[in-house]
């Protein structure tokens, strides 16, 4: 009987961590700006999946311009890893309007066929932009979460059932309050 029951809750937490329709992984030549090389540009016909913060938005004429601060991502999710650092900047063309003020400081993941380099400027420096136009896309939203942090397991098990600890047992002892941020 629990074999039974195994199987579908085997599935159904499978499904928590998959990549959105568009989005996955196996479709993919390239899931970094590092994999990406100079004859990655000859063909115009590799395939991308990269994620990021969007820095900036501007609405064209028939398509939105997004520059992306891109950050590693996940393998099975494809949510950017938050808590990581950059590996470069790129540009995403979205087909059709998004209004800008709301996918600035957004975080997204694009998948799309990597295209051509811009040279354009980070302030004053000059920098070669990857150029993706986009076929399928999600935009995650952050949400702040609180949780409690405990020293170690010897803290939380004899703090929180009242047992006594070293020299008497403390009624006033919280653990720490802790903010994380996570995508969905």
């Amino acid at each position: 009987m629990k074999k039974w029951l195994i199987f579908p809750l085997i599935v159904l937490l499978s499904a928590c961590v998959s990549a959105p329709e568009g989005l996955e992984r196996d479709e993919f030549t390239i899931q970094s700006l590092r994999q990406i090389e100079d004859s990655d540009y000859v063909c115009q016909c590799r395939k991308v999946r990269l994620g990021g913060k969007i820095i900036s938005a501007e609405a064209l004429k028939n398509q939105t311009k997004l520059e992306i601060l891109s950050l590693p991502i996940t393998t099975y999710s494809a949510k950017p890893v938050i808590e990581s650092s950059t590996d470069g900047r790129f540009i995403a063309y979205l087909d059709g309007f998004a209004d800008p003020a709301s996918l600035k400081d957004q975080y997204i993941t694009v998948a799309g066929i990597l295209k051509e380099q811009w040279r354009g400027k980070i302030d004053e420096a000059d920098y070669l932009y990857p150029i993706i136009k986009v076929t399928a896309y999600k935009q995650w939203r952050l949400a702040k979460e609180y949780y409690y942090e405990y020293d170690d397991w010897h803290d939380y098990r004899f703090r929180r059932f009242g047992h006594f600890r070293h020299w008497g047992w403390d009624p006033f002892w919280r653990p720490e309050l802790k903010l994380r941020y996570r995508l969905y």
